[in-house]
């Protein structure tokens, strides 16, 4: 690719947007949108497919288990699935990542699903945490930072986490058959915006605690630094560990209230022993209590 593209082997980094050119000039010049990657070529417009299905859908939510169905007809080598039992989930099966190339394609895939997730609900978002198997090759992440969003490096196979409240993001794109160019531009925007998505020690102990509960301790040693260390990084930062707990509590509450859930389900995942310290907790953090949350519009 890099000498179709006239550019030097040597190179040792190249820009988003050019690693956007190269792979789509590869895959008009061969036909084939897996790049070599497996024993079949996947014919060119097999996304565009997946795409479509994903339109159809009549929220987010629905888009994406319509893509994962499609998915399992096009492309069964990635494995996708959807899981809304908290939040809503886009898994990759552990399978389809079997190299640092495929790894690389997988983190491809999953940046541009999400761009195209931006277009078509008219918002540049990002999701809340993004699971990975632990790689150290050089460069492994580096497609995921365009998301500016924390990576947990554990488990097989690849996870992205998104809001409940995102599941009910409403669907729409027009000039369909534009979707190249829309889909880069949402790309491109969040390559103008992308941040180091492992600088923060804030954003990675967020990108925990809204995984599950944990405390401090479990975060320090998932980190492998001491609590003393993850508490004088934080205030470097100008954070402390319990009001970053307060925080993804009261905005993990908030996404559940606003799509839907049932209140005891939500006081489950954030660690209350019933409902009634939730509605305590909502009046606190929102001013009004659950019921009272729950047709307020989604940012």
């Amino acid at each position: 690719m890099l000498a179709a593209g006239n550019l030097p082997l040597d190179t040792a980094e190249i820009d988003h947007l050019t690693f956007w050119r190269l792979l789509r000039d590869n895959i008009v010049r061969t036909g084939d949108e897996h790049h070599a990657l497996g024993a079949n070529v996947v014919p060119e417009g097999s996304f565009e497919l997946l795409l479509a299905a994903m339109r159809l859908g009549t929220n987010l939510a629905d888009g994406l288990e319509r893509l994962a169905g499609a998915a399992r007809i096009l492309r069964p080598d990635l494995g996708i699935v959807v899981n809304r039992r908290r939040h809503l989930v886009l898994q990759f099966a552990p399978g389809a990542v079997r190299s640092v190339q495929q790894a690389l394609y997988v983190e491809l895939i999953v940046v541009v699903i999400h761009a195209a997730i931006c277009w078509m609900t008219g918002s540049v978002f990002r999701p809340r945490a993004i699971m990975a198997a632990p790689c150290a090759e050089a460069g492994s992440g580096a497609v995921y930072a365009l998301l500016g969003t924390p990576i947990q490096r554990r488990g097989n196979g690849v996870a992205v986490h998104y809001a409940a409240a995102d599941g009910a993001r409403t669907l729409s794109a027009e000039a369909f058959d534009l979707w190249p160019t829309l889909v880069f531009e949402a790309y491109r925007q969040l390559a103008n915006s992308a941040t180091d998505a492992s600088a923060a020690t804030a954003d990675q102990v967020r990108a925990r605690l809204l995984m599950g509960r944990v405390d401090q301790a479990t975060v320090a040693r998932e980190m492998a630094i001491s609590v003393a260390s993850l508490r004088r990084r934080l205030a470097d930062e100008g954070h402390r560990f319990r009001d970053l707990d307060r925080e993804v509590r009261q905005s993990l509450a908030r996404d559940g209230i606003v799509a839907g859930r049932k209140t005891e389900d939500i006081a489950s995942d954030l660690g209350y022993s019933e409902a009634r310290s939730l509605r305590r907790a909502a009046n606190r953090w929102f001013g009004k209590p659950p019921t009272g949350l729950r047709q307020m519009p989604i940012d």
